[in-house]
């Protein structure tokens, strides 16, 4: 086993969570987009506080006043697909000689202490979480567990706060040391996304393995809604990504294609080694060029069926969905790590073995309220997601992993 680092940067937040809201009440209405950008609101996408002012011309604190009805959240907690993914993927590899160690900011306020007090009970290095002048980012969850069949729902209002100030110079070059890059969610960075292509030709060029995985864009969505987003600057971007995680919303947008087959050609056209599509409490799909995953046909695999079962017995334990894109995709990456650390070559990377961490990571966030499960012990977390990896590996008829 050999002492592995992961570089992990990009989106890192409070999310203030508001778990019981009806998409089909009226303050919801008033708030709702009209077409694609506009800033207003839409079930499982993001706006910034800013845009949906402007778009109702009302100011954020009166909306959210009007959406919660005037509530306390639920629940505040430490979110960001880029830091709850490196939170999960440490959990679950705490027992070997591996660091992940994230580049990020926070403002200078409470928020920034509440942060930085979470990822102190967690195995995620924090030496290069700086603090920049300003709020710290944060983004308000609205939750409708009856949406979506009673599957459940969120939209999501963000602040970027101090991130607009966190550029690529903030990373230096320690996070270029490492074996392993991930950037998670530079949209909700705007600065590190601006200069994606050169971040990633940068670690490709050193012979890292290069990791990202995306939200909604909403600039660019702003920008151009009637195009395809641009990988972070350029479409350069995708000939230097090892390993892509996107949900089928994103999957969309960036490619400009609306099914499966287009978009699926238009990542391997573009040339992305491998990629995961998500597509919420549906299939997900892998393909690999056989370049570091083993090579994989467009394949979909099942959602958790014994998350299914454990939530329909147990309706008491149903947290929500918040968190399980992120932790979805951290589960994804311990796999590809563990294997690194254990010496397999690049092309024989087990993709089902990922999946089968990514399933039961992304279905036990359902448990939570909120995207960050904070352990009791070392290894408390690997243990429950044990359970869930090894059931999934005979949902789908194959031998369990080590």
């Amino acid at each position: 086993m050999k002492k592995t680092t992961v570089s992990v940067t990009g989106c890192s937040l409070a999310d203030i969570l508001y778990a019981d809201i009806d998409f089909t009440s009226q303050p919801f209405a008033d708030c709702a987009s009209k077409k694609d950008g506009d800033g207003g609101l839409a079930p499982g996408k993001l706006v910034f506080a800013d845009a949906l002012e402007a778009f109702t011309k009302k100011d954020y604190a009166l909306l959210k006043q009007n959406l919660t009805g005037g509530r306390a959240p639920h629940a505040k907690n430490l979110g960001g697909p880029a830091v709850v993914g490196a939170i999960n993927a440490s959990q679950i590899l705490s027992d070997l000689p591996v660091s992940f160690c994230f580049y990020g900011a926070t403002g200078n306020d409470k928020t920034a202490e509440f942060l930085r007090s979470i990822i102190a009970q967690t195995p995620l290095n924090a030496d290069h979480y700086i603090t920049i002048p300003g709020p710290t980012p944060s983004t308000d969850v609205l939750s409708d567990p009856r949406a979506h069949n009673g599957k459940g729902e969120r939209t999501f209002i963000n602040t970027i706060g101090s991130c607009y100030s966190y550029t690529p110079e903030h990373l230096g070059d320690a996070f270029f040391d490492a074996d392993i890059v991930w950037f998670g969610a530079t949209a909700l960075v705007p600065p590190l996304h601006e200069n994606l292509s050169g971040l990633l030709k940068r670690a490709h060029d050193a012979g890292k393995i290069n990791i990202v995985s995306t939200v909604f864009d909403f600039i660019n969505e702003m920008r151009n809604p009637d195009k395809p987003w641009p990988m972070g600057d350029s479409e350069e971007s995708y000939r230097y990504i090892d390993l892509l995680i996107v949900d089928w919303e994103e999957a969309v947008r960036l490619s400009g294609k609306g099914d499966l087959e287009g978009f699926s050609a238009f990542f391997r056209n573009a040339g992305v080694s491998s990629f995961v599509v998500t597509h919420g409490a549906k299939d997900f799909y892998v393909w690999s060029d056989g370049r570091l995953f083993e090579k994989t046909p467009l394949t979909a695999f099942p959602v958790s069926a014994l998350v299914d079962e454990d939530l329909a017995a147990n309706p008491s334990l149903r947290g929500d969905t918040t968190g399980c894109g992120d932790n979805f995709a951290g589960g994804f990456v311990a796999s590809l790590v563990r294997q690194y650390a254990q010496g397999t070559e690049k092309g024989s990377f087990d993709i089902s073995d990922a999946a089968a961490w990514a399933a039961a990571s992304g279905g036990f966030a359902c448990f939570c309220l909120g995207g960050t499960y904070l352990e009791k012990a070392e290894g408390e977390k690997r243990g429950k997601l044990r359970k869930y990896h090894d059931a999934y590996f005979r949902q789908i008829g194959k031998e369990k992993k080590a």
